[in-house]
């Protein structure tokens, strides 16, 4: 399966990874750069590994996520032999943007 990312998934993780380089050091962010790739690239082998975002899919879209060091999550849906990685979310955000960006 293709993994493809959004626009708003590469800038979500790029905001993500400097909140946490400023807030916990290059190693850290480092680190959960790393785990992101591993996770995300695991997708293209098991693209329903994630957990079912059952308040955030439609009958249309049915959103999933992996969850990334407890304090990140990577939101993404399968459609048409491709795993759409749509938001990289720091889960001390407010929750309520979190449905806004998932509807764009």
């Amino acid at each position: 399966m293709e993994i493809v990312w959004s626009n708003t998934a590469k800038k979500s993780l790029a905001l993500t990874l400097h909140y946490i380089r400023a807030n916990f050091g290059d190693s850290v962010a480092q680190n959960v750069r790393i785990q992101i790739e591993q996770q995300v690239n695991q997708l293209a082998m098991f693209p329903l590994m994630g957990t079912e975002d059952k308040k955030n899919s439609t009958r249309n879209r049915q959103f999933r996520y992996i969850v990334i060091k407890r304090r990140s999550k990577v939101f993404y849906y399968v459609q048409n032999n491709r795993v759409n990685i749509v938001l990289v979310w720091d889960t001390r955000q407010n929750i309520n943007s979190l449905t806004n960006l998932l509807s764009k």
